[in-house]
């Protein structure tokens, strides 16, 4: 549920703050590259392209995090669910390492 919490309450800051906030906060592979922000390949596993994304990403989030949860312990799920999202954030940059558009704008233009 803190996660749930944590995503949301992020989100609502990214409402807030626009485009500004989604280029601070959101990684960006040439800064990454570069050796600048390397904070945000963390940051970005909390923010989300729109409504529809953070909606399906709590839903299963919550349906399926619980159990996760218990069968792994609280420590080794939350481990669990920043590594893969390191990872998945590091296989952005490696795929387009040159790229200077925001790995969250990326994902946003994706043909629906």
């Amino acid at each position: 549920m803190l996660l749930i919490a944590a995503n949301v309450f992020l989100f609502f800051l990214e409402l807030q703050g626009g485009t500004p906030f989604i280029r601070h906060w959101s990684a960006i592979p040439v800064r990454i590259t570069h050796g600048h922000r390397s904070i945000t390949l963390l940051t970005a596993l909390f923010m989300h392209a729109g409504w529809m994304h953070i909606i399906g990403n709590m839903i299963y989030l919550w349906a399926f995090g619980p159990e996760i949860e218990d069968a792994m312990g609280s420590a080794r799920f939350l481990f669990f669910y920043l590594a893969g999202g390191l990872i998945s954030m590091m296989a952005q940059v490696v795929a387009d390492p040159l790229s200077s558009i925001p790995v969250l704008e990326r994902a946003a233009r994706l043909p629906r």
